[in-house]
């Protein structure tokens, strides 16, 4: 009984010009956004490699030892994914070499953003008649008045709808993958293959769960017009209120300055305050030890290199007063940075707390749960962005080191070299992210996952037991 009330309900809804209306614009909607994003996404390649190459070029070029923190800027590679999810967007201080402003005036939609709002809102209203509209037709009491049972109508009504909501989604999917495979030459195999599988079980849970509360205010309203408004009002809260509005009440709880005025205050304290403690205390160390040295500041490079050369005496001299001079500028830069670390640490503890309260208050919408699984299933989301940041900043002190240990190596050559001097860098380790395995992302979306599903098995319960109370009169 069960196959031949789903198979009715399948003929229903394939038959109903309202749901042929919104399949067809499903469809649309999903190949063109995975069109759109995956020709943004060949113009951000060609970018990052433009950006790394010129990158190389000028350090190649232009290194020197006090500059070369911000020389060597990290940049990451564009995620293969998003085409199909975007994320964090982590260049986003960063300006294209070919700079296009009405991309970041119209907003793109990609397929999280399209499952997320549209695929949820076209669940809500394919179910919210299911069962009022049915007792307005008389089709519920005729049903009933047989030997169905309730559970048997509703659990046919309810895969019926998943099944039809999920065919025509599927299929605008396969569609994009194909046009990404063939466009960009990304082979869809291996770990590839397990993240769009994952996309598209989150993607169909997520459905599930709207297509579920559609089920329970149908079975808890007697007309169609008040089922759809109830549907319609939960959605909003569910999908627009609540995950807008957590991240406003972590900054109420959390306070914590712009990242922007950060960073310029980093670079005042790390920058241009220890270049002015640096030139203060080497004209203090000049006239304190180095006295008979104090004329080398109205030198030439020439003819400093000169007299270097040809006094073994002076050579000497000025041996002793660049190494106290490059312990000078060692004490000063662990003084700036101590001070910096300091204001990095509070910052990142501060962040951490808001974004921890803002992803718990989300996560009470099944939205943000489905966001937040699905961008880390596709690693550009919040714990991949850390993932990020942990192995940048392993790199960041192995190539300190690395640059630390060539200067040595020039100063040993000649004494007279400075940190502002060319420094040959040409065999300098590169940066290559190295994506977390398939294991460690489903560990990492185990828990919004769990309560997606919770989500839904709590909205399908509620109809359920909505259902067996239902007056069908």
């Amino acid at each position: 009984m069960l196959r031949i009330l789903i198979r009715k309900e399948l003929l229903d809804n394939l038959l109903n010009l309202r749901f042929i209306a919104l399949c067809a614009v499903a469809i649309i909607l999903i190949v063109s956004s995975i069109v759109v994003l995956t020709e943004q996404y060949r113009i951000e390649m060609n970018d990052y490699y433009n950006r790394v190459s010129a990158q190389d070029t000028f350090i190649d070029r232009y290194g020197h030892t006090n500059r070369i923190e911000w020389m060597s800027a990290l940049f990451r590679e564009p995620s293969r994914y998003r085409p199909l999810v975007l994320g964090i967007d982590r260049d986003a201080s960063q300006e294209n070499f070919v700079s296009n402003p009405v991309p970041a005036l119209v907003s793109k939609l990609d397929l999280v953003a399209i499952v997320a709002t549209i695929m949820s809102l076209i669940a809500i209203i394919l179910s919210h008649n299911a069962i009022s509209g049915e007792r307005e037709d008389g089709m519920l009491k005729l049903m009933l008045s047989t030997s169905i049972s309730r559970s048997t109508i509703l659990f046919g009504k309810f895969i019926a709808g998943i099944i039809t909501l999920s065919v025509p989604f599927t299929l605008g999917v396969l569609i994009g993958i194909a046009y990404v495979s063939l466009s960009t030459g990304i082979d869809f195999d291996g770990i590839n293959t397990g993240v769009v599988a994952s996309l598209l079980s989150l993607s169909y849970l997520y459905i599930t769960a709207f297509y579920a509360l559609g089920l329970l205010f149908s079975a808890r309203s007697r007309t169609s017009n008040v089922a759809i408004l109830k549907s319609l009002f939960a959605w909003v809260v569910l999908v627009l209120v609540l995950p807008n509005i957590s991240p406003f009440l972590a900054a109420q709880v959390y306070t914590i300055p712009s990242r922007a005025k950060i960073d310029r205050e980093l670079t005042k304290i790390e920058s241009d305050d220890r270049d002015q403690i640096v030139r203060e205390r080497t004209r203090q160390l000049l006239q304190s030890e180095f006295s008979d040295l104090e004329s080398i500041q109205s030198t030439t490079r020439s003819d400093l290199q000169k007299r270097i050369e040809s006094d073994a005496s002076f050579r000497e001299r000025y041996a002793g007063y660049r190494k106290a001079w490059d312990e000078l500028v060692r004490q000063v830069n662990i003084e700036q940075r101590k001070i910096g670390n300091a204001i990095r640490e509070d910052f990142g503890i501060r962040s951490k707390n808001q974004e921890l309260l803002a992803t718990t208050l989300a996560s009470l919408s099944p939205l943000s749960n489905f966001v937040f699984a699905a961008t880390d299933a596709a690693d550009v989301g919040l714990e991949s962005d850390a993932e990020w940041e942990s192995q940048a900043g392993r790199f960041n002190r192995s190539y300190a080191a690395y640059v630390e240990k060539r200067y040595s190596e020039e100063k040993q050559k000649n004494p007279a070299f400075t940190p502002n001097d060319y420094l040959d860098l040409r065999g300098r380790p590169k940066y290559q992210f190295q994506p977390p395995p398939l294991s460690v992302r489903f560990a990492r979306i185990l828990v919004p996952t769990a309560i997606l599903a919770g989500f839904t098995l709590l909205f399908f319960a509620a109809a359920f037991v909505s259902f067996l109370r239902y007056d069908v009169r």
